[in-house]
């Protein structure tokens, strides 16, 4: 059995902005558009969480936060 810990979640905003950054990146280009937009929010989080340098905190921070 492995203890892995549990996933960092995304605000909706930032799984907006993931999505985007997936469209716009070479680790999933052979996905077209319409193909992102169907992943869940589950998938979208695993995969800022693989290919984005630094996960999912990283990635945090190159969103801006919702009150600016």
């Amino acid at each position: 059995m492995t203890n892995q810990k549990p996933m960092e979640e995304l605000t909706p905003n930032q799984l907006l902005e993931a999505r985007n950054w997936i469209k716009d990146c070479s680790p999933w280009g052979d996905l077209q558009e319409e193909q992102v937009d169907e992943l869940t929010d589950d998938e979208v989080t695993a995969g800022i969480a693989r290919h984005f340098e630094g996960g999912i905190s990283e990635f945090k921070k190159t969103v801006p936060t919702e009150e600016e």
